[in-house]
């Protein structure tokens, strides 16, 4: 706005210097002006470029952390739901674009908004007609990006699934996870084939969209070059007639290039742009806007029995229960085995007593306290798909319970319970060593990082552990010992573990044997050993094995 106003300046104090009406001091004064706002306006446009991306940085990370809770707050059956796990991926893609948008938003209001009406004034007060021009321009481009808003989302709700689907097959081919046994299935080209083949679906979608947006764009800029030609031919006609000054055609004629540019920019790119994500951000303000639904807070009650009364569950994609009214009741400190075949509820079952996963039918109580409202500080897991954190032994170990006080001792004593041996060369600095290669530490072996889960699972203080498949990766004379200190360790708390190897499920007070979702025996081993049934039949299965 400064430069407007003092190149008007100049050129006015240059025509008067040509007809002999002023010195040349005065046009040198006036382009150290001009020379003072240049240098004035790249300084505040680098300062507001730097501004920018702080403020980026620390917003997104305001952001991220409203999103982290609201996921936090989710029941964890809601990660079973496909449709569930495209609204959070949906909001993901949204976080970080709502900062742009919030940018957008401010330099519209502070920057052109003022810019433009500065302009107009000033065109207004040179001849009323050039104002209008601005405004004829100007009003049109923004009407034609709201109709596009509707477009833009609808594309963002249907390439939310596809785009989960290419950043999966993706992974398939690029993470350590997967690439080994990718490479050595030779799954390779099946991967990239579905992977080019989504891919493909996308671009389809989104050239759909693109084509319409930039139609509407090439009509709206051929309305905005026939507003800028006739600014310039107005202003022509006035210098003409006299109406305006020399130094005013020259000022407007050198700044309508930027008024043409910067509306250009905010309507072509700006707007465009936030136009197409205000579906994204949208998504995002809705999900961390749900209300959140009470979570357990209340603590769990002293000694109480765990009972479960006609419970069932289904996942949101299958046809069937998982598990299938189930009555049973766990007395407090009492170690109860589950056994079965693979997918007879048993992890499920586990979910539910745990109030992971709140079941379809029935209900789990503690005492007489429902299992949805009590908190997890007093239960413990340790789980067969376990996760390894590439963090420091002693992190890895401590992160059950990171409140807990945790003296170096009391790690390297809980690492010795769960088989962990620290004075190998495995571990070169002890329960500070860093484990994986994501950051440059050790990496270790299924049956090492299981063991380390155990131990996890052991520091964190509870009453109630689930054991779920903990020692899959562990040779069978170390589960063997693993088990036995089990029994120790589940002493006073209540226990249930979930095994396949039904030698190692002696040490429970009770067996429960499940089959399609439901109990279908229950006792001790000695008890279920001399029966005829599923028990008898899986332990005889498993011993010709061994005999």
């Amino acid at each position: 706005m400064l430069q407007v106003l003092v190149m008007q300046w100049f050129f006015d104090a240059a025509t008067e210097y040509a007809n002999h009406n002023r010195n040349l001091g005065m046009i040198l004064f006036s382009l150290g002006g001009l020379a003072v706002v240049y240098l004035f306006y790249h300084f505040m446009d680098g300062l507001g470029n730097c501004y920018e991306e702080i403020f980026g940085l620390s917003v997104g990370q305001h952001l991220n952390k409203l999103m982290f809770k609201r996921i936090d707050s989710l029941n964890a059956s809601e990660f079973e739901d496909t449709s569930r796990l495209d609204t959070i991926h949906k909001s993901v893609n949204g976080s970080g674009k709502l900062i742009w948008i919030g940018v957008t938003l401010l330099d519209i209001v502070f920057y052109y908004t003022t810019y433009f009406i500065f302009m107009g004034w000033y065109l207004f007060s040179l001849k009323p007609i050039l104002a209008l021009s601005v405004v004829i321009v100007f009003v049109p481009v923004i009407l034609s990006q709201l109709v596009l808003v509707s477009s833009f989302k609808h594309l963002e709700a249907a390439s939310a699934p596809i785009r989960r689907e290419y950043e999966y097959y993706e992974r398939c081919l690029t993470d350590k996870e997967y690439f080994k046994e990718t490479r050595l299935l030779g799954a390779t080209a099946f991967f990239n084939d579905l992977y080019t083949s989504s891919i493909h679906r996308l671009n389809r979608m989104v050239f759909r969209t693109q084509l319409r947006k930039h139609l509407v764009q090439l009509t709206l800029n051929i309305v905005t070059v026939t507003g800028y030609g006739l600014i310039v031919y107005m202003l022509f006609v006035s210098v003409m007639k006299q109406e305006i000054s020399i130094g005013a055609f020259a000022a407007v004629l050198a700044s309508i290039g930027s008024l043409y540019r910067f509306m250009n920019k905010l309507i072509s790119e700006r707007i465009a742009w936030a136009t197409e994500n205000i579906g994204s951000t949208e998504n995002y303000l809705d999900f961390i806007d749900e209300p959140i639904q009470d979570t357990g807070s209340m603590p769990m009650p002293a000694e109480s029995d765990i009972e479960l009364r006609g419970v069932s569950f289904k996942y949101p994609v299958a046809t069937s229960n998982a598990v299938d009214r189930v009555d049973l009741i766990i007395p407090y400190k009492q170690t109860v085995a589950l056994v079965g075949e693979n997918g007879s509820g048993k992890t499920t079952l586990c979910r539910m007593i745990m109030g992971l996963y709140p079941p379809t039918e029935g209900e789990v109580r503690y005492g007489k306290v429902q299992a949805s409202q009590v908190s997890y500080d007093r239960t413990s897991a340790i789980f067969q798909k376990y996760r390894e954190y590439n963090t420091t032994l002693k992190e890895n170990v401590r992160i059950s319970q990171m409140q807990k006080k945790a003296e170096d001792a009391a790690i390297s004593s809980v690492c010795e319970e769960a088989g962990v041996l620290i004075s190998s060369e495995v571990y070169t600095e002890g329960i500070h060593t860093m484990l994986g290669r994501e950051f440059g530490g050790t990496d270790l072996s299924g049956g090492q990082w299981q063991r380390i889960a155990i131990a996890r699972g052991l520091f964190r203080d509870s009453d109630l552990i689930i054991l779920d498949e903990p020692t899959a990766a562990i040779d069978p004379l170390e589960e063997t010992r693993l088990y036995n200190d089990f029994s120790t360790i589940c002493q006073d708390k209540t226990a249930v573990i979930v095994s396949h190897r039904l030698g190692s499920v002696k040490l429970a007070d009770r067996i429960i044997v499940m089959k399609e979702g439901r109990i279908v025996q229950e006792g001790t081993h000695d008890e279920l050993i001399g029966t005829e049934g599923e028990y008898q039949r899986m332990y005889e299965s498993q011993r010709k094995w061994y005999a």
